[in-house]
């Protein structure tokens, strides 16, 4: 009997050291002093919307992605360097050529503050990870132009429906709405996203619930914004995105919006 509760022991705390050491090293290449460097130095007197370090190593971007942005800046930061973003999203062409430049440089993307809409949909899974600075509101939402029609479909994995939001056309006097991706988006996530079958923006099924029956109360398309859980990633998204404290309840989230004086509703991700 001894035997065997030594031997359940063993294997015990050697499956915990194995745990522990792959913790580890999922940890080791995410250094968080030169991330929080980084971030105040993007936090100081540097031009905005977009900065690059003397050395080369750190690129802010603080600001609207502007539907003209120079982006060529990036073209600039050294192989391996850090893109630092706090961003209330903005315009998705520049997003994405930005994004394929911190890409092509093999940047780590690190998020301070608040990172919305399409901030949330490109720069998040620019290049191929991201490190998320605790107190930081990472928010999706679907585009608020009111040009847009708005209807609950099945998507194209088959799921539960959601909502879509785009173009609209005129079929036998009724608006349907299709997809609003372009070829660049599509082209964007097939390089990015797990699933060929993704559709920006991403949601849990939790959040679709909500957000769905929110609509349907009503008909009319309310601006909501929501999370998503860190779990989810890995089945969204090729990057590794490491968030150092995702928030913990409505709550908190609920005093971030108010803090960063955004007026939607952001729906927390349990």
């Amino acid at each position: 009997m001894e035997t065997i509760r030594a031997r359940c022991f063993f294997v015990v705390v050697t499956l915990g050291l194995v745990l522990c050491a792959g913790r580890s090293l999922a940890q080791q290449d995410f250094d968080r002093e030169s991330y929080y460097r980084a971030v105040e130095y993007c936090r100081g007197d540097v031009s905005r919307p977009m900065a690059l370090s003397p050395d080369g190593q750190v690129l802010c971007f603080d600001g609207a992605i502007a539907r003209d942005m120079d982006v060529s800046l990036a073209g600039s930061l050294n192989e391996g360097g850090l893109f630092v973003v706090r961003s209330s999203g903005g315009n998705a062409a520049p997003a994405m050529v930005l994004s394929d430049l911190i890409r092509e440089r093999r940047g780590t993307v690190v998020v301070h503050d608040y990172c919305l809409s399409a901030c949330a949909v490109f720069f998040l899974v620019a290049s191929h990870q991201t490190f998320v600075v605790k107190g930081t509101l990472v928010a999706w939402h679907y585009p608020a132009n009111d040009s847009l029609c708005t209807s609950v479909q099945v998507p194209r994995d088959g799921g539960p429906r959601k909502l879509r939001r785009g173009p609209c056309r005129n079929d036998s006097s009724e608006k349907r709405t299709y997809s609003a991706e372009t070829p660049a988006q599509i082209k964007f996530f097939k390089e990015r996203a797990v699933s060929p079958l993704f559709e920006a923006p991403p949601d849990s099924l939790y959040v679709r619930k909500i957000i769905r029956n929110r609509y349907a109360e009503t008909g009319v398309y309310r601006d909501i914004a929501w999370t998503i859980h860190p779990r989810y990633y890995p089945t969204l998204f090729k990057t590794r995105i490491v968030h150092e404290v995702y928030p913990e309840s409505q709550g908190e989230i609920d005093n971030m919006v108010s803090q960063l004086h955004l007026g939607i509703r952001v729906i927390y991700d349990p």
